[in-house]
């Protein structure tokens, strides 16, 4: 595949499965970029209308992440050096990152200038944001005076990043152990491990799980956390699931998959990729999502219940599209080649949009028509909007400066 092809950052699968003979022969390799194309959808459309469960798309990255990063290195199975592997992780993420980070402050300090604020303050107040998103830092956690967030997904960049800096020892845990009985029960331990920091995160940090806040239309009382702490205590609430243990057992799925993958690709293709297990997973799907109603204990499990749920449902998925609907399976799987320049770009444009339409909306008098086609326009500047800026970060990401940029920040601290 492209060496640019984008990582699943969210959305950071990664892509440099060699399409050579071997591979070629099997399937479900074909399928991932379906998947991510599927998911950057999701992604997208709960982003402009936060009222379902596209939140879930996440679950893909997360699964397809584990999955991509165990099968590249599994693959090579030489002495892999972890610090070329770090420089060459951090070439693939953070050059388009840092990028975007810097169009969110240019952004808001717009909106700030707009909203009659003088230069200094429109330059100055959105360098907090600038700095916690640059640094892979939520500094909000110890400064609370952080106004506005101009680009939500940027949670997900250092949410992923700390996999990364686990991965050596999972590896080490999962891969490389020889008999499946082991392997299966590295697997169970990285399960329990989240389980047990998610139920410490909700009971004890107050903590509610990313994306959950959705379904508070629906239960309202599902939507608030537990309010034991004060609330100056920074470590609650969505913060609590920002690190890598909240999905742990979601990851290992994705790792365990690929070695079993590796080791014997024809029983891994016979279970994985046939329509009743696609029906399976629509019901393990639906069954995650019930445990969401279910209050606090029922997040504990929901997550990675949701996630081998949608991972199974939507590799068959795609497996049925392929050979039914091959041209919309090309142009899914082509929204997949470019999900994480989509994934970094598409929240700026939304909340671009979401501006226009607090300033634009009282001018139609109420008129439900003329506000539905406000705000179709405005979802058609979003998609138009994202292509253009997703084109320019591609290049961008291409170009020798961003070689560069890693060449005298990372590669230098891990010489």
């Amino acid at each position: 595949m492209n060496r640019y092809l984008p990582l699943g950052g969210c959305i950071v699968v990664n892509s440099e499965v060699q399409k050579n003979t071997s591979e070629a022969r099997l399937p479900v390799l074909g399928l991932l970029d379906f998947c991510k194309g599927l998911a950057i959808v999701w992604i997208v459309l709960i982003h402009w209308r936060p009222e379902w469960f596209g939140w879930q798309g996440v679950h893909v990255f997360i699964v397809l992440s584990g999955f991509g990063l165990t099968y590249s290195s599994l693959k090579r199975d030489s002495d892999i050096s972890w610090k070329k592997w770090y420089v060459k992780r951090f070439r693939k993420v953070l050059p388009p990152y840092w990028m975007v980070c810097l169009w969110g402050y240019l952004i808001l300090a717009c909106v700030y200038l707009f909203e009659g604020r003088n230069l200094l303050q429109a330059l100055s107040l959105p360098l907090d944001v600038l700095l916690k998103n640059a640094l892979l830092l939520d500094l909000t956690l110890l400064n609370p005076t952080v106004e506005v967030e101009p680009n939500g997904s940027l949670w997900f960049i250092p949410f992923i990043v700390s996999f990364y800096l686990a991965f050596p020892w999972l590896y080490q845990l999962i891969a490389k152990h020889k008999t499946v009985r082991v392997v299966l029960f590295a697997l169970l331990v990285a399960i329990i491990v989240e389980f047990v920091y998610r139920g410490i995160a909700l009971y004890w940090l107050d903590g509610r799980p990313i994306g959950y806040a959705h379904y508070s239309k629906l239960f309202p009382v599902l939507g608030v956390p537990l309010d034991k702490l004060p609330t100056e205590f920074r470590f609650q609430h969505e913060y609590a699931f920002n690190f890598f243990p909240s999905r742990l057992g979601e990851f290992a799925i994705g790792m365990v998959a690929a070695v079993a993958l590796v080791r014997n690709s024809s029983i891994f293709h016979k279970v994985l990729l046939n329509p009743w297990m696609g029906v399976v997973g629509f019901l393990i799907w639906l069954a995650g999502n019930a445990l969401i109603y279910q209050g606090f204990w029922g997040w504990v499990f929901a997550d990675f219940v949701i996630a081998v749920g949608i991972i199974m449902w939507f590799v068959n998925l795609g497996s049925l599209l392929q050979k039914k609907l091959p041209a919309f399976f090309s142009k899914m799987s082509q929204l997949g080649v470019w999900s994480y320049y989509i994934f970094l770009t598409h929240y700026l444009l939304v909340f671009i949009t979401q501006k226009m339409d607090d300033i634009l909306t009282p001018l139609f008098n109420n008129s439900p028509i003329g506000i539905k086609v406000l705000r179709v326009s405005l979802f058609g500047a979003i998609i138009v909007g994202t292509w253009i800026t997703s084109r320019i970060l591609q290049r961008f990401d291409r170009s020798q400066f961003s070689d560069l940029m890693i060449q005298q920040t990372f590669a230098k601290v891990l010489r």
